[in-house]
């Protein structure tokens, strides 16, 4: 295990920089000898192995998911497609066929998922190991691959492949003259054949530009290190973020970086852009590298081991978060389920985390610094079950071990624990140790209190008239005819099972009062299976008064370890250890009704489980609500955007009844705007990653007009450089979604709001913590981290004039302005159409609009025509902060090169709430 320090968020929008002072000696790939692979054909082999290259960079511009500069050698040989895969390729084994004329040229507009099956599909035609493997393949309406349940990949294999980041930079880094390949400059705007623009040298082909590339890797961070075999990070993190790779035909040669990562949104799996392709690699990584978000390198993963789909069939909802210890490091380990990601977190620290708890809001988490049965003083600390574990506080006692949260009959969420964690099979049990119970609120304790002697750390039933301890004998404290609860001096200490060795105990908390534990195939437990068997091989539960009732096996070829009941009253949780090697490779959950076991986690050495499972109560009122579709606004295989969105929705529902102002539109005004800048009325920002007028007239009209009573002004966004989309994205990222459906179900609602709305949408899959804090700062704000436009020469993608082609596109998006004028004037809203700033080298070099073409002529058309409508409306206000870049934003207001950061966001803020204080007499009087 190698540690390395924490790296930084990575963020959501990527600068395209000038190029960085790297020099030849960043990159061993001239040294390298390449020549025609003789058993796979249109394969070069790499002579790999012995050199090195780098990923990321040190110029301080660019953002931190690409930076810093890190050194990856390679132990190994590989094999790379010369060309990018061509749509007769692809069309051989799946289904399709190339457009005419298309066969040459390559595949596009395809997920990440659709190259899985690909590559598998080629590995499977020449005999070879398939590198990927799945459970399930989810499809979207197009027929391509949303998601892969309990996808893995297999470095070790041999067979067909996306190439790992540093495999396709050591290879590009070779000859990288993107000058030469198709770019925006000659493309026309679209893919050519491959191997048509000139080669990046005798071998490879449109390594830079015609399509981008997928890669194999998870984005994570880079460090200041050096990683050998690396594959990337573990997992896709917070925004499950894809690496491509080379630019395309819709990019300047100067923005094409060896470094760059990926697009100017967020590249995830299910991403499917016209610009992004994929070529092929094969070659095995024996011993490969991964290096999580916290730095830490591992030889191995951490992975889940079942879908979302059957995690809510077992738990009954999504809404349950796994907390462990990692064997391998000592570290805590978690992972939300209801974030849809799949990702598990590894808290570093200096000292061990062991027997973790979760507390009973699944925000904390508690554990202790010594195992069970070792007689060391352990402390006992709490921090929140976040990425980085913040807010770490350390109880004030000599010795504490074996956490375990509850709540009292009076309704305080206290921690118990004992004084030692040693054995408990002496004497001196009731007379050297103890039970203790201290509150905690809000992240901090209360004074501890002793409850009993005797170190009961199985856990204290919710009647209080129950304790147990489990190592490494069964001791009980009751409450006798004479005690109302354990806590009383005349409650009985006593022994069960026979007095034979069991471990592992732990007490239900669903008023059954029932005690599962582990034994050492003692009689008493031989005698109630009616057959022999091994230690820890069966889990045994006595009822309350201690009689067995009940046994289940552990599958074939392990036995139990760390178990606990979990969140659901008939489950319990524990690790499986193999039998071989002494370790614990899997963490299963057992359904105590019907004995069957479910893989949950999978690892080297998985240790200590905890699975916390929130449950809601319906009020009668709300009970014909379908909690599977409120609030849904997003599913596993939702795109970023969408979960942007989610986050959007969650805002919604908590501030509609006291928003003044909304705001709704493109990322640009996601980046743009600081509500909490604007001081006059209350405002939230509600705008997301690429949205269109389309879904902004959508929001607005259903959500926004019928349902924020106290609403003055709608702020949304004018993007006319993006006048060419029509209702495309709507229709992808919002079609199928059920949140929106039901709500639509429901009128939206306009027969009354359900009262805890705000609560019961988020039963539903939500994004995880970090994202709701990154696109939800400041009451909305997308909490950018790059700093800067570019330079002099900023990338347009799109045609410059696709305005003389575009016109239907052109007169959609006006019309949509329309319409929401014409709702907001019969409401008595004010609308603020809003043009945010970009890079003024826009105009001062290309002579276009923005980012996204159009020439300044074009531009000046469409800005009439707009400008128009405030002659027609009353309610209608233009708010041009571009001003064809003749403004008074400087480089340090920008995130890139269109989008302002966060110091821009302030400033654009204070000019609107002069505005709105300037046109109060326009507000509608509620």
């Amino acid at each position: 295990m190698r540690y390395i320090l924490p790296a930084i968020l990575s963020a959501f929008f990527i600068a395209c920089t000038d190029s960085p002072t790297q020099s030849s000696s960043d990159y061993d790939s001239s040294k390298i000898v390449v020549e025609k692979d003789s058993k796979y054909k249109d394969f070069i082999r790499v002579k790999s192995s012995g050199h090195y290259t780098t990923v990321g960079t040190n110029n301080g511009k660019v953002g931190p998911k690409e930076g810093p500069a890190m050194r990856v050698e390679f132990e190994y040989d590989f094999s790379m497609a010369s060309h990018e895969i061509t749509q007769e390729e692809y069309y051989s084994l799946m289904d399709g066929k190339p457009c005419d004329g298309c066969k040459k040229k390559p595949i596009a507009d395809i997920t990440f998922g659709d190259i899985v099956l690909y590559a598998n599909a080629k590995s499977k035609k020449d005999d070879l190991d398939t590198v990927y493997e799945y459970s399930d393949v989810i499809y979207d309406e197009n027929n391509h691959v949303s998601s892969l349940e309990n996808f893995s990949f297999h470095p070790q294999r041999l067979g067909y492949r996306l190439p790992t980041e540093a495999e396709w930079i050591f290879v590009a880094a070779r000859n990288w003259k993107p000058e030469n390949s198709w770019n925006n400059q000659n493309s026309d705007y679209e893919a050519h054949d491959v191997c048509t623009a000139e080669k990046d040298d005798e071998l490879f082909c449109d390594l830079a530009g015609n399509v981008a590339e997928w890669v194999n890797d998870w984005a994570g961070k880079f460090q200041d290190t050096t990683i050998t075999n690396f594959v990337g990070a573990p997992d896709g993190g917070s925004q499950a973020e894809r690496v491509i790779k080379g630019g395309s035909f819709q990019n300047i040669p100067a923005s094409m970086h060896l470094y760059t990562r990926g697009d100017v949104y967020t590249i995830i799996s299910n991403s499917r852009k016209d610009y992004i392709g994929a070529r092929l690699v094969i070659g095995a990584i024996k011993e490969p590298t991964w290096m999580d978000g916290n730095g830490l390198a591992s030889s191995s993963t951490i992975k889940a081991k079942t879908s979302l789909s059957t995690v809510k069939k077992l738990l009954g909802t999504t809404r349950a978060k796994i907390a462990f210890t990692n064997g391998m490091t000592d570290n805590l380990v978690y992972m939300n389920y209801n974030d849809g990601l799949f990702s598990f977190h590894e808290i570093q620290d200096e000292m061990p985390a062991f027997h973790p708890d979760i507390s009973p809001d699944g925000e904390w988490v508690a554990f202790c610094t010594v195992r069970e049965g070792i007689p060391s003083n352990s402390s006992l600390y709490v921090r929140r079950l976040n990425r980085l574990g913040t807010d770490l506080v350390k109880l004030d006692a000599e010795a504490a071990a074996i956490p375990r949260f509850r709540v009292t009959p009076e309704g305080d969420t206290v921690i118990v624990y004992v004084s030692t964690a040693k054995d408990n099979n002496s004497s001196s049990f009731l007379t050297n140790t103890s039970t203790w119970q201290v509150p905690f609120s809000n992240g901090a304790f209360g004074t501890p209190v002793k409850l009993f002697d005797g170190a009961y750390h199985g856990g204290i039933s919710p009647d209080q008239r129950l304790a147990v301890s489990g190592a490494s004998r069964l001791k009980v404290r009751y409450a006798s005819d004479s005690a109302e609860t354990v806590f009383d001096d005349a409650a009985i200490d006593s022994v069960w099972y026979n007095g034979e060795q069991a471990c592992n105990a732990s007490l239900s908390q669903d008023g059954t009062n029932r005690t599962l534990f582990l034994d050492f195939k003692g009689k008493t437990g031989t005698k109630f299976v009616g057959s022999n068997y091994q230690i820890h091989e069966r889990i045994l539960i006595a009822d309350s008064t201690g009689e067995l009732i009940q046994s289940i096996g552990a599958p074939e070829g392990y036995t139990f370890d760390y178990t606990e009941w979990a969140g659901n009253k008939n489950l319990i949780v524990a690790a499986l250890t193999d039998g071989i090697n002494a370790t614990h490779p899997l963490i299963v959950a057992v359904n105590v009704k019907d004995s069957s076991v479910t893989e949950l986690v999978e690892g080297d050495d998985l240790m200590y489980p905890a699975l916390w499972v929130q449950s809601i109560d319906l009020t009668k009122e709300e009970s014909s609500l379908d909690l599977d579709s409120l609030g849904a606004y997003m599913t596993t295989s939702s795109d970023i955007t969408t979960r942007i969105m989610k986050v959007k929705m969650d805002y919604f529902w908590k501030y509609r009844e006291s928003a003044e102002v909304a705001i709704i539109g493109s990322s640009r005004s996601f980046s743009g705007v600081d509500p909490t800048e604007i001081e006059s009325y209350f405002t939230v920002n509600l705008a997301y990653a690429a949205q269109d007028m389309a879904s902004t007239d959508y929001f607005v009209q259903n959500y926004f007009l019928k349902l924020m009573p106290k609403l003055k002004a709608i702020i949304i966004t004018l993007d006319y450089d993006r006048w060419y989309v029509t209702d495309k994205n709507w229709k992808d990222w919002f079609g199928n979604i059920p949140g929106y459906k039901y709500d639509e179900h429901h009128s939206f609602w306009k027969d009354g709001v359900p009262k805890r709305m705000y609560e019961l949408t988020q039963n539903a899959l939500n994004p995880n913590e970090e994202e709701y804090s990154v696109y939800a700062y400041h009451n909305g704000l997308y909490h950018s981290t790059t700093e800067g436009i570019s330079g002099e020469s900023p990338s347009i993608d799109n045609d410059l004039h696709w305005f003389d082609s575009k016109q239907s596109a052109y007169k959609y998006n006006l019309s949509k302005v329309k319409n929401i004028l014409d709702s907001a004037k019969a409401a008595g809203i004010l609308v603020i159409g809003a043009i945010f700033p970009q890079s003024p080298y826009y105009v001062k070099t290309h002579s276009a609009w923005g980012r996204y073409g159009l020439t300044l002529k074009d531009a000046a058309k469409i800005e009439s025509a707009v400008n128009e409508l405030t002659k027609e409306y009353d309610n209608f206000i233009i708010f041009d902060e571009y001003k064809n870049g003749e403004n008074d934003f400087q480089e340090e207001d920008f995130s890139n090169d269109d989008h302002l950061g966060l110091k821009g966001a302030v400033k654009v803020a204070k000019h609107i709430d002069s505005l709105l204080v300037a046109n109060k007499d326009k507000f509608p009087e509620n």
